[in-house]
């Protein structure tokens, strides 16, 4: 089980790949307490080997507390929840671009 008291970086590492994608798409449109999202526009943002997996998933992060109810069929990411959204974002811009800094470094 994972304790949300955890460093983020060691949060993420016990995190499936599904799990990880699910906080991504709430990093990336910045999704904290006071902005909340539908589950269904959620669910419209993953990939279909994302949606096999996402009720598990969904749920896992909704026990560990990252994911919290704010209206019923509306969720938000708590506080700790919001530095794991953004460490993952910024996890996977850097893998994302790491090729990048070297290529403009030739040019």
């Amino acid at each position: 089980m994972i304790n949300i008291d955890d460093d983020p970086k060691e949060i993420i590492k016990e995190l499936s790949e599904t799990e990880k994608n699910i906080l991504y798409i709430l990093g990336k449109m910045r999704i904290s307490v006071n902005k909340n999202i539908n589950e269904h526009s959620l669910k419209k943002k993953l990939s279909n080997d994302d949606l096999k997996n996402y009720k598990k998933a969904f749920s896992n992060l909704c026990a560990c507390g990252i994911i919290v109810m704010y209206r019923p069929g509306n969720f938000a990411v708590s506080k700790q929840g919001r530095k794991i959204t953004d460490e993952i974002v910024i996890q996977k811009r850097q893998n994302k671009y790491a090729g990048l800094r070297i290529l403009m470094l030739q040019v």
